[in-house]
């Protein structure tokens, strides 16, 4: 089934919110924003048993007339779409060398746990 066909049923729309929502609760669960190519989004709804033609045209008219699938799309462009994932950070770590506060506990703990063992040999 093409995407342009299933965009006018609701059992075609439900099914790919529902695929939208499964990976919103993915992507939340481990605290991660979601973005996807068209590319992708095509073959996740093709393993998921129908295939379309995703694209950003089409999206874009789906998106507008669709609440629900505005209420999980943060953002989409000529690339992708981002997810809209409740306690994922606004954004990626950047690769300039900043960290985030979460990257940050995870040098201490990592420190820590390294020192752990010298400072308890010592001890004994």
């Amino acid at each position: 089934m093409r995407f342009f066909e299933f965009a006018d049923t609701d059992s075609g729309i439900d099914k790919f919110v529902m695929i939208l929502r499964n990976f919103v609760g993915r992507a939340a669960s481990k605290k991660v924003p979601a973005k996807m190519n068209w590319n992708g989004l095509q073959k996740i709804a093709q393993d998921s048993g129908f295939e379309f033609a995703a694209d950003y045209e089409t999206f874009k008219s789906m998106y507008d007339s669709n609440p629900a699938i505005q209420n999980l799309v943060k953002n989409f462009n000529n690339q992708g779409i981002e997810l809209n994932v409740p306690g994922a950070p606004d954004e990626e770590p950047k690769g300039d060398g900043t960290q985030t506060p979460q990257d940050s506990q995870a040098a201490v703990d990592k420190m820590a746990a390294s020192a752990a063992p010298k400072q308890l040999k010592a001890q004994a």
